[in-house]
């Protein structure tokens, strides 16, 4: 049995069809595939980069609410002093003018119960020397 190492030409044929074979599926198969993950892989980049950025925008969002909110507390915190100050002033304000008229009153109210208490001695003075005549006319019987 011998054997033949020479090309015939049906080895010629079979190069032939696995070359247009080859690009057959090159075209028609491998390279729709590859578009469709190559999309993919695009689509995915991009909707991972669009989703960083709206992190990135929520963040930087985020930020900015709550420098304002800081601003917006330490304002308010300002205000409240301000007010609590401002109603402190008021009040001792107030205490003050109370005081003095309470004291106003007081002086007042001491001027008249000195006055009254004066009048009651003279009263009670005029008043016990004509009880004590009464008394007198009436133990001893006659006018004295």
């Amino acid at each position: 049995m011998q054997i033949n190492l020479v090309p015939d030409l049906s080895l010629l044929a079979v190069m032939a069809i696995f070359v247009a074979e080859y690009f057959v599926v090159k075209r028609f198969f491998l390279k729709p595939i590859n578009d469709v993950l190559e999309a993919r892989e695009v689509e995915a980049r991009t909707a991972q980069e669009m989703h960083e950025a709206a992190l990135a925008r929520l963040k930087d969002a985020t930020d900015r609410i709550e420098a304002r909110m800081h601003e917006e507390r330490r304002d308010a915190a300002q205000l409240r002093d301000k007010f609590r100050a401002e109603a402190g002033t008021y009040r001792s304000g107030l205490v003050e003018r109370t005081t003095a008229e309470a004291k106003k009153l007081v002086g007042e109210a001491d001027e008249r119960l000195t006055k009254d208490v004066k009048e009651a001695r003279e009263k009670l003075a005029r008043e016990v020397e004509s009880l004590a005549r009464l008394a007198t006319e009436k133990i001893l019987g006659r006018r004295v």
